[in-house]
């Protein structure tokens, strides 16, 4: 069965809560499929069903989680009026959310820089939803004439980088603890990315 698959199944949900609890507590490398299937109480075989490798229940679980992010900033994003607002609560809402999951997922941090492949299909999935919403966000902006007029390929070009700098942001708060970011200073860095540094 594949990740795609409803995840309402209430097993599925037990699989992916038991194995998020021993990733956080053990990290990536150190739980085995034997470890999550005693965690949630049924045998290996049960759990092969569902998920051919501790890579697949590994994905699942960090998709639930961007999941639930997504959803998260999306209706941030919404209930704001203008294109300024909506990059900002954007930025700071998806960095916000990276400072809490590098205290939460601390141990993964060893992961990443061993098994960085993992993250791959992960990342083209949440680079898309980002990008989309960014270009929405240029579309009411340039609707609204907060934002000047662009053709569909710079609006593309400006998402695109755009996203690579926030994964880079990202990144370095995640992965570098005495890199932490206030309120403030995510605001102040979602208003110069979107409105610049000009006098």
């Amino acid at each position: 069965m594949s990740n795609s698959q409803d995840l309402k199944d209430p097993f599925r949900e037990e699989i992916l809560n038991g194995a998020r609890d021993l990733f956080q507590r053990f990290g990536f490398k150190k739980t085995t499929m034997e470890d999550i299937a005693r965690q949630v109480g049924k045998s290996k075989s049960a759990l092969y069903y569902y998920y051919k490798t501790k890579e697949e229940i590994f994905e699942a679980v960090v998709l639930n989680d961007i999941v639930a992010s997504q959803t998260t900033v999306a209706e941030a994003v919404k209930k704001e009026g203008s294109a300024t607002s909506r990059f900002r609560i954007l930025v700071t809402t998806l960095l916000e959310d990276v400072k809490q999951k590098a205290n939460k997922f601390g141990i993964f941090k060893a992961d990443l820089y061993e098994n960085h492949f993992l993250f791959d299909s992960i990342i083209k999935k949440r680079d898309s939803f980002i990008e989309d919403l960014l270009k929405d966000i240029l579309i009411l902006g340039i609707s609204q004439h907060e934002v000047k007029v662009m053709s569909t390929a710079e609006m593309s070009l400006w998402a695109t980088m755009i996203n690579v700098t926030l994964k880079a942001t990202a990144s370095k708060i995640f992965l570098e603890e005495n890199f932490q970011l206030s309120p403030t200073q995510l605001t102040f860095i979602a208003d110069t990315f979107f409105n610049g540094v000009k006098a």
